[in-house]
C-alpha cells in the first residue's frame, strides 16, 4: 500500500544563473551563491524537468529548468544514530522523470536500506509498494518510468543482496518480478538481475543479468508479447563468459569478442542500448589488457557499432542515447600524477557512426561553456534536440546544465568510429568479397534473427568468403576489425 512520507519539502525559487553569452540554462548552484550541488541523473523527453540529487547533503531533488525552481525531498528518519545526529535524514536520488514531472528513485534510511519512491515537483512524495517482511533487510529502488506513468522498474533485493528486477504497476501499488534469464538463454550461471530502464511506452525494459563466473553486468532486454514479459538475451553472440577450474584453469568456453557488455543507457523508443564492452583478450597478460569501449547495439536491426579512442584516453562511456542512435557521454583522460589534473569532456557520438565530437568544441563560443574544466552528458531527449549534463568550474563546483543540441560538425571528430568496408557482389549466388581499410580479424554469418551459422578467422584486410551453402534470404555478417566490430545486412539469391 502507498504510504505518503511525512517529507519536510525544501522548495524555493532558486533562480538560474545568468551568463549573457551562454545559451545554456544553468542549475542553482554554489557558484551562483547557494548552498546546491545538484547532479541530474535524468530530464523528460519535453526537457522541462531535471531530476537527480544534490550531491551536498545526498537529497532527491526536481528542478524545474523553465524557472529555476529546486523542489527538494528531506525525510527525517526516526532511527537513532548516537555518533553525529539524533536523527538521521534519508539520502538519495530519483534516476527517472517524465513529461509530468513524476520522478521515481530511491532512498535510503540510517540502517541504509533502500525504499523505492515516487515524487511531484510540488512536493508529494509516496512510496511505492515493498514488502515490509523481506524488503527491510535488503532495500529496493526504482529506475525508470513511463511516459504515462503506469509502468515503472527498477529491482529489489533480500539480506544477502540477491537482487531481481521488477515493475511497478497501478500507481506503484502492484509489483512484478520480471522472468529470470536461465543459463541456457545466457550462456553463464546467474547471480543476479536487475532492470534500470524503460522505453517511453513502457514495452521494452532493459537491464542485465550478473555472470555468476566473473560478476561481469551483461545486459538484457524484456518486451511485452501479449501482455506477458519476454526475456531478449541478444547479447548472447557477444558476449564471451569464462571461468576457471577446482584445477585453477582457465577455461574460455567459446569464441565471443567481449569479456564485458554492461548496458548503460536505453533510447525512449526501445530500439537503441548504449554498452560498455572489453574486448576479448589473454586474461594473464597483465601488460596487454585493452580499454573498455563504449558501443551502441540496434534491437530491432541486430547492428552492433563500437567506438574506438586513443591511448591518451582511459575511458569512454555514453550515458543516453537518442531514438536515432545519437549517444553522449564522457571521455576520461589520463591523470597527470604531478599536477592531479585529469581531463573530463563531454562528447557527442553521431547517430552516422563516423565522429564523436567534444561540446567544448560545439560551443566553444559560448562563455559558460569556456569556464569548464570538467564537464560529461547524461541524457539526450528522444528526437536529439536537447542534452544535459554536468559540468565543474576552476573551483570544482558541479552544476548541472541543459542546452539545445547544435549541429554535429561534418568534420573527422575525435576518432574515426568504424572501418569502411566494402561486401561484392551483394546479393551474392556463390561467393562473397569483403575489402576493409583496417585489418580484419574474423567474419560471422547470423541468421536474420541473429542466430549463428558459422564463424571464420581472416587477419587480413581482403576475405573471400563462400555462401553457396546458405538458403536464399536475407542474413548478417558480423565483421571485427582492429576497430572493433561491425554489423552488415547482406542476401543470398540464385
Amino acid at each position: 500500500m502507498m504510504k505518503k512520507l511525512l517529507a519536510f519539502i525544501l522548495c524555493a525559487n532558486l533562480m538560474t544563473a545568468a551568463f549573457a553569452q551562454s545559451v545554456f540554462t544553468v542549475s542553482p548552484s554554489m557558484d551562483n551563491g547557494n548552498e546546491l550541488m545538484l547532479l541530474g541523473e535524468s530530464m523528460s523527453q519535453n526537457h522541462a524537468w531535471v531530476a537527480g540529487t544534490d550531491q551536498m547533503a545526498g537529497i532527491p531533488m526536481i528542478w524545474n529548468v523553465a524557472t529555476g525552481d529546486v523542489t527538494m525531498f528531506l525525510y527525517m528518519d526516526s532511527i537513532y544514530v548516537e555518533t553525529y545526529w539524533e536523527v538521521m535524514p534519508m539520502t538519495g536520488s530519483f534516476h527517472s522523470i517524465n513529461n509530468n514531472g513524476v520522478a521515481v528513485g530511491g532512498l535510503k534510511n540510517a540502517a541504509y536500506v533502500s525504499h523505492p519512491i515516487m515524487a511531484t515537483a510540488d512536493g508529494n512524495l509516496t512510496y511505492l509498494y515493498y514488502n515490509v517482511d523481506e524488503d527491510t533487510t535488503g532495500g529496493s529502488e526504482a529506475y525508470g518510468i513511463s511516459e504515462d506513468g503506469s509502468t515503472i522498474i527498477g529491482f529489489h533485493f533480500d539480506a544477502q543482496w540477491r537482487t531481481n528486477a521488477c515493475v511497478w504497476t497501478e500507481n506503484g501499488t502492484v509489483r512484478t518480478d520480471l522472468p529470470w534469464p536461465t543459463q541456457e538463454q545466457m550462456g553463464f550461471p546467474v547471480e543476479y538481475v536487475s532492470a534500470r530502464w524503460v522505453s517511453s511506452n513502457g514495452n521494452v525494459i532493459l537491464g542485465y543479468a550478473q555472470d555468476d563466473n566473473t560478476g561481469a553486468w551483461v545486459a538484457v532486454t524484456w518486451s511485452k508479447v501479449n501482455g506477458e514479459w519476454v526475456v531478449n538475451p541478444f547479447c548472447s553472440n557477444y558476449y564471451q563468459t569464462k571461468y576457471y577450474t577446482e584445477e585453477g584453469e582457465l577455461i574460455i568456453p567459446g569464441n565471443n569478442p567481449y569479456f564485458d557488455f554492461e548496458p548503460v543507457a536505453l533510447s525512449a523508443n526501445g530500439d537503441w542500448v548504449s554498452l560498455n564492452v572489453l574486448a576479448r583478450h589473454d586474461p594473464s597478460d597483465w601488460d596487454n589488457i585493452p580499454l573498455n569501449q563504449a558501443a551502441r547495439y540496434n534491437i530491432s536491426t541486430n547492428t552492433f557499432q563500437v567506438v574506438n579512442f586513443n591511448e591518451g584516453y582511459t575511458e569512454l562511456r555514453m550515458f543516453g542515447i537518442a531514438d536515432n542512435g545519437t549517444a553522449v557521454g564522457r571521455l576520461t583522460g589520463e591523470m597527470d600524477f604531478e599536477t592531479w589534473d585529469q581531463p573530463v569532456d563531454a562528447v557527442v557520438w553521431a547517430s552516422n557512426g563516423t565522429s564523436l565530437h567534444r561540446i567544448s568544441e560545439m560551443y566553444a563560443d559560448d562563455e559558460y561553456c569556456a569556464g569548464m574544466t570538467a564537464s560529461a552528458l547524461s541524457f539526450i531527449t528522444a528526437d536529439a534536440s536537447y542534452i544535459m549534463g554536468y559540468a565543474s568550474n576552476a573551483n570544482m563546483e558541479q552544476t548541472t546544465f541543459v542546452v539545445a543540441l547544435r549541429p554535429i560538425p561534418a568534420d573527422a571528430g575525435i576518432e574515426n568510429v568504424e572501418a569502411e568496408i566494402s561486401l561484392y557482389p551483394n546479393p551474392a549466388t556463390t561467393r562473397m568479397a569483403i575489402n576493409s581499410d583496417e585489418m580484419i580479424r574474423s567474419i560471422s554469418i547470423l541468421d536474420i534473427k541473429g542466430q549463428m551459422i558459422r564463424t571464420q578467422n581472416v587477419d587480413a584486410s581482403q576475405a573471400v568468403l563462400d555462401v553457396q551453402d546458405l538458403a536464399n534470404g536475407m542474413y548478417l555478417l558480423s565483421i571485427v576489425t582492429d576497430n572493433g566490430r561491425i554489423v552488415k545486412k547482406v542476401a543470398v539469391t540464385r
